[in-house]
């Protein structure tokens, strides 16, 4: 029932968009025609062509700087090109008035032919387009209309108003960019800091062996629909390219009983350690000499004492860092 006038009411404005569009070019490519023909002698199946030159070229980058405008990219270039041709026309039906010696009327009548039909059709597209942006729900909110009586009355706390009110929206599109940007940066992280090493783990009584094998390039950093689609046609190869150029290193390292076994207390091994004048980094280190066994969270509860505060992850990172610097003295990974 409400779909039914609003259909009416399109209706009516395409109609009359059809109308103004064709009373206007009508003028103006009958000016141009004119102009070819009779002052120039130009052939008339190329004055036909010439008519509508500029007008339909105008039409053209019009609907193109509208495409660019639902889009990312700058719409800049078709919109000034659109002007171009406009002007151009306008100026051409001008010159033409000037020459038939019409005067100042008959140069406003036919130049103003095109610009009334490129404007038409620019307000019309652009509703549409609006309308349909904010059906998506791409168009923010309109800010609050304050009446024109109020800010004459309450100027003060008009402004104060519509202050506010910009504010809130600022403050919503900076919240908006900063988790975009924290996204980002996380997802750059995880990328960065990802394992480069593939560590296989097989118990054998109370030692442990860590089997590392070197991983190609593209399974870093493709992403995981790649390495899916890569290891469903190529896992064969992979496996056999890795055996024949990259011999798996064993290393042996005492096997913990347990993922939360108790890390020994590593104060007298520590005897000058002197951890407010060292970086956070470097108490890592200094705490990875002296609890060889420590996984990474043990490692972090160890520092946590000396007023060092660090995660698991952040340690991790680090030893990896080094191990990848100094290849001979680490696994290249750090569990």
């Amino acid at each position: 029932m409400n779909e039914q006038p609003s259909t009416g009411t399109d209706k009516l404005i395409r109609g009359a968009l059809i109308l103004v569009m064709g009373a206007a070019l009508t003028v103006g490519t009958w000016s141009i025609y004119t102009l070819l023909t009779g002052k120039f002698g130009a052939p008339e199946e190329v004055a036909v062509f010439g008519a509508g030159m500029f007008d339909i070229a105008a039409l053209f980058f019009a609907l193109l700087s509208q495409r660019y405008a639902a889009s990312p990219d700058s719409g800049l270039a078709p919109r000034l090109a659109m002007f171009a041709m406009v002007s151009t026309s306008a100026w051409v039906n001008w010159t033409h008035a000037q020459m038939e010696h019409w005067g100042l009327v008959g140069g406003v009548i036919l130049s103003a032919a095109p610009i009334i039909a490129e404007l038409s059709f620019e307000m019309w597209h652009r509703y549409e387009h609006r309308e349909a942006l904010r059906q998506q729900g791409r168009v923010s909110t309109a800010l609050p209309v304050i009446p024109g009586l109020a800010w004459m009355l309450f100027l003060t706390k008009s402004w104060s108003v519509m202050r506010k009110s910009v504010g809130a929206r600022l403050t919503v599109i900076e919240n908006e960019a900063q988790r975009a940007a924290s996204s980002d940066d996380a997802h750059h992280l995880q990328r960065v800091t990802a394992p480069r090493h593939a560590v296989t783990a097989e118990a054998d009584g109370d030692a442990q062996h860590i089997v590392i094998t070197l991983q190609q390039p593209h399974a870093i950093t493709a992403s995981p629909a790649s390495r899916q689609s890569a290891a469903a046609h190529d896992a064969p190869n992979v496996v056999a390219r890795q055996r024949r150029d990259t011999a798996p290193r064993v290393i042996t390292v005492p096997r913990l009983e347990a993922a939360d076994a108790p890390v020994a207390d590593a104060g007298e091994s520590l005897p000058d350690a002197d951890f407010a004048a060292m970086s956070k980094a470097e108490a890592v280190r200094v705490m990875r000499e002296a609890l060889p066994d420590a996984s990474a969270r043990q490692i972090a509860e160890a520092l946590a004492p000396h007023g060092i505060t660090a995660d698991a992850a952040y340690v991790r990172t680090v030893l990896s860092r080094d191990a990848q610097k100094n290849p001979q003295q680490g696994t290249g990974g750090y569990l």
